[in-house]
């Protein structure tokens, strides 16, 4: 298709080129009529010798001759500039119609994409819309909410997509305002706190708890809460509780899931047992995840004075099935607390019940 378009339009140039040199002038004095008036001008001569004209009337004749004899030759001047003009005319053609298509065949190979393959219509449009830009929907569910802040729907939808943008304050905001006009649910409960957790870089905070314990109570199913939940447990070093947890969650999750998958990694790390990444850190919620632990990396690499913050980031790589990294933390942590016991002595039996060589 590519290629008939571009001779179409090739054709259509040269058409355009080649049609006004194509109108000739219809000239039909084309007879050299110089040699008619030079013999009239004899002739002349002749009738006034043999006295058939007088002198004034063969000198009239002979000016008028003579005017049309310079006449003709102004036209036969004429004429000999025509036929050049044709010749001009048939080479513009020929550069025309050859140099036309050789100059657009040499810029497409240069500028275009002759190897690129076609792309059908349905496989433009369906990754349009597969791929809709999420900061227009924002921007407009915004100016809904400006002009209606008691939208308790417009704020429980758009809090989710905060928290999945990273933009954490706004998120506590709208589950908030979603809360305090739809009323108390468990989904709307546990997302503000994993929003104030996600705030906190990871971290169950005592307010983030209260929010997921809630949630809890009202409805014990809810997945969220109940991994949190086990969470802060493993965060505050009460193995016991948290494996606990975990279990319970488990028995509710299909094993081979992304959830059951998370929680049975836990699971095997808290037993002592070697931790396994068995699901795609970079996918999901998961990435989230390790958004917030590489935010708590960041922020410890610059004030390592937080003891709970390393152990929390060790735990937290060994989460995501990354132990080099855990076991990186675990020396930056000696570093940073080399000159207090009490943290060294913390961190050594986080790491040994971690598994992480010390």
């Amino acid at each position: 298709m590519i290629w008939l378009l571009i001779a179409s339009l090739t054709g259509f140039v040269i058409l355009g080129l080649l049609w006004p040199l194509a109108q000739t002038v219809d000239d039909s004095r084309n007879v050299d009529d110089g040699d008619f008036y030079r013999g009239q001008l004899l002739e002349i001569e002749r009738d006034r010798a043999r006295g058939l004209l007088d002198a004034q009337s063969a000198e009239d004749a002979k000016t008028e001759a003579a005017r049309r004899l310079l006449s003709a030759a102004k036209n036969n001047e004429s004429q000999a500039d025509r036929s050049s003009m044709a010749v001009r005319r048939k080479v513009a053609s020929l550069v025309a119609l050859i140099g036309v298509p050789i100059l657009a065949l040499s810029l497409y190979v240069k500028l275009g994409s002759p190897t690129m393959p076609d792309q059908p219509f349905a496989q433009r449009v369906v990754p349009a819309d597969e791929n809709a830009d999420l900061s227009i929907m924002v921007a407009k569910v915004e100016a809904r909410l400006l002009e209606h802040p008691d939208d308790g729907l417009g704020w429980g939808t758009i809090a989710p997509v905060y928290l999945s943008l990273g933009r954490y304050d706004d998120a506590i905001k709208a589950f908030g305002n979603a809360l305090r006009l739809v009323g108390e649910t468990a989904d709307l409960r546990s997302g503000l706190g994993e929003a104030k957790m996600a705030a906190a870089d990871g971290i169950v905070t005592a307010d983030a708890l209260s929010d997921f314990e809630k949630a809890y109570t009202n409805d014990p199913k809810n997945e969220r809460a109940q991994y949190y939940r086990a969470m802060a447990a493993e965060q505050d070093g009460d193995k016991v509780r948290a494996l606990m947890l975990y279990r319970a969650l488990l028995e509710t999750l299909p094993p081979d899931s992304e959830p059951g998958q998370l929680v049975t990694t836990r699971i095997a790390a808290l037993s002592g047992e070697q931790a396994k990444p068995v699901f795609d850190p970079n996918a999901g919620q998961s990435a989230m995840i390790r958004q917030m632990v590489e935010r708590l990396d960041a922020r410890l690499s610059t004030d390592g004075s937080d003891l709970e913050g390393w152990l929390k980031l060790m735990r937290a790589y060994q989460v995501l099935g990354d132990g080099a990294k855990a076991s990186d933390a675990f020396s930056r942590a000696k570093i940073a607390k080399a000159n207090d016991g009490e943290a060294m002595a913390k961190l050594s039996a986080a790491a040994k019940e971690l598994g992480i060589a010390n």
